[in-house]
């Protein structure tokens, strides 16, 4: 590798090589969300997981509950069509207490994600393996230059979803 060669082609190495585009994609949507919908909705609402292409939401509001169900075909087409791909197929909202609260993209919260409070172990009654204080110190070395925060905690986020496969 060249030592001139800069990080943006590094990680977009990284990221080809280790077919990591989709979940790449998939973490673009969290910063779509409150960027798309704006406010009041994009606020009082709470993208929280990707899963088979299903965006689940949350918010304490029924009348935003009503709202996105009634706008989910266009919300589904626009952020696909902001993505470039066809990422999302359907989005579930569900209501929850407490989800105003800033959600884990924002430039409010840390660029490091607070490591497991359990030991670095397989924990006996999951099949989850949460990650070693090396793995978390290597995921911290990778993107220690990135300064774009929303991208540095997608990242962190990613390499720390990938390292417990």
């Amino acid at each position: 590798m060249p030592k001139t060669q800069n990080l943006q082609d590094i990680l977009t190495e990284f990221v080809r090589t280790r077919d990591l585009e989709p979940k790449m994609l998939e973490q673009k949507v969290f910063s779509l969300w409150r960027q798309y919908l704006g406010t009041p909705i994009g606020i009082k609402t709470m993208p929280v997981s990707i899963s088979g292409g299903i965006l689940k939401v949350y918010t304490e509001y029924p009348p935003y509950k009503q709202e996105l169900s009634l706008l989910k075909e266009r919300i589904i087409a626009d952020l696909n069509a902001e993505l470039g791909q066809p990422i999302l197929t359907d989005i579930r909202i569900d209501i929850r207490q407490s989800v105003t609260s800033t959600p884990h993209h924002t430039a409010d919260t840390p660029t490091r994600a607070e490591p497991p409070k359990t030991s670095p172990k397989t924990s006996p009654d999951s099949t989850t393996n949460v990650p070693t204080p090396e793995t978390l110190e290597q995921i911290d070395q990778t993107i220690v230059d990135v300064t774009d925060t929303n991208l540095k905690t997608s990242l962190y986020q990613l390499f720390l979803s990938q390292s417990r496969e």
